[in-house]
C-alpha cells in the first residue's frame, strides 16, 4: 500500500467518477483505475462497486476504510511538513551554554530572542557555564552552542566565530584610594593583591595581570582563585583585593565596587559563539548564520 494509491482512492471516493477524478489528480482514467487495483489488490477486497463506469460507490469496505485513509494521507502531510521545517531549522531543540558575562551585558538573551523572532517553535534551553565547562559539554555533544569568553586554543572538534570584543577592567573596592581616580595606569597597581577565578589561567586573565605587572614594574600578587567573576566581584566588594573582570560587571551595579580602566596596557578580551565542526543540524548553522549578522557592539 503507497501513499499515492491512498491518494488515488480518496480523490475517487470525493467524485464517485473516474474522469473527474483522473482530472483533478492529472492522471489518465486508465491510471486511476489501475492504482485503484492494486490498492485493492494489496488489501483484499474491493473498494468501489464499478456497476457504471461513469458512477461509481464506495463498497462498505471502502467506507470504512476511507476515514482510516484519510487519517494516513493527513498524518504524512503534518511528517512532511515538519520534516521540510526542522531542514529549514524551524522547529526542534537547541541547547545553549553561556558565561554570566553574557547575560550581564544582555549579548546571549538578545542573540536568543532576535533567533525566536525567527523560528519561533523552537525549544531552546540555557545554560549558565563557566568557559572550560561549555567547552568540554560542546565537545561531548551535551551543547548544541555555547557563548564564550575568548580563548587562547579551542579544540579541534570545535569552531567558533566572534561575538564582540571588550575591554577588562580593573575592579576596586570603592573605599580604595584609586576609585577616585577617573583612569589607572598599570604601576597605580603595584601593591595590589589580585582575584581570579578558578578558571583565569585557562582563559588568559593570569597573563593578562602578569603584562599588567610587567607594564607597571612589579610581581603581581595574586590571591587564591575563586569560583566565578560573581565571587571576584563579592570579594572586592569585601575588600580582600582587586579583579580583572569583563567591562560588562558594571551592569551589576554591585554595592561597594567601581570599575576603572587601564590606560596603559591594552586590556582586550571578548566573546565568541561556539559550536562542533561536525555539527550538521540546520538548527545550528541557522543560529550560527543569524549570529554572523549581529551587529559587532554592546558589552557582554
Amino acid at each position: 500500500m503507497e501513499l499515492a494509491h491512498l491518494r488515488v482512492f480518496e480523490t475517487l471516493a470525493d467524485e464517485l467518477h473516474f474522469a473527474r477524478a483522473a482530472d483533478r489528480l492529472g492522471l489518465t482514467q486508465p491510471a486511476v483505475s489501475r492504482q485503484i487495483a492494486a490498492l485493492e489488490a494489496s488489501l483484499g477486497g474491493k473498494l468501489f462497486d464499478r456497476a457504471k463506469r461513469s458512477q461509481v460507490t464506495l463498497t462498505a469496505t471502502g467506507a470504512l476504510f476511507l476515514p482510516e485513509a484519510r487519517a494516513i494521507l493527513r498524518q504524512a502531510e503534518r511528517g512532511e511538513a515538519l520534516a521540510r521545517r526542522a531542514a529549514r531549522g524551524e522547529v526542534g531543540r537547541l541547547e545553549i551554554g553561556y558565561v554570566a558575562s553574557a547575560a550581564w551585558g544582555g549579548v546571549a538573551a538578545a542573540l536568543v530572542r532576535r533567533f525566536l523572532t525567527r523560528a519561533p517553535k523552537v525549544e531552546v534551553h540555557l545554560q549558565e557555564l563557566e568557559t572550560p565547562r561549555q567547552i568540554e559539554e560542546l565537545a561531548a555533544g551535551r551543547l548544541d552552542l555555547g557563548i564564550f569568553r575568548t580563548r587562547p586554543a579551542y579544540p579541534t572538534e570545535l569552531k567558533v566565530q566572534p561575538l564582540l570584543q571588550d575591554t577588562l577592567q580593573i575592579a576596586l573596592p570603592d573605599s580604595d584610594p584609586r576609585a577616585a581616580q577617573p583612569v589607572l595606569h598599570a604601576a597605580d597597581l603595584a601593591d595590589a593583591r589580585f582575584i581570579l577565578p578558578h578558571f583565569g589561567e585557562e582563559a588568559g586573565f593570569l597573563a593578562r595581570i602578569q603584562a599588567l605587572g610587567q607594564a607597571g614594574g612589579f610581581p603581581p600578587e595574586i590571591q587564591p582563585p575563586v569560583r566565578d567573576f560573581l565571587t571576584v566581584l563579592t570579594s572586592v566588594s569585601a575588600g580582600l583585593g582587586v579583579g580583572l573582570v569583563p567591562e560588562s560587571a558594571g551592569a551589576l551595579h554591585l554595592q561597594g565596587v567601581v570599575l576603572r580602566r587601564v590606560a596603559d596596557v591594552a586590556l582586550n578580551s571578548g566573546l565568541v559563539l561556539g559550536a562542533r565542526r561536525a555539527d550538521s543540524s540546520p538548527l545550528v548553522r541557522r543560529f550560527l548564520q543569524m549570529a554572523q549578522e549581529r551587529p559587532k557592539s554592546g558589552h557582554g
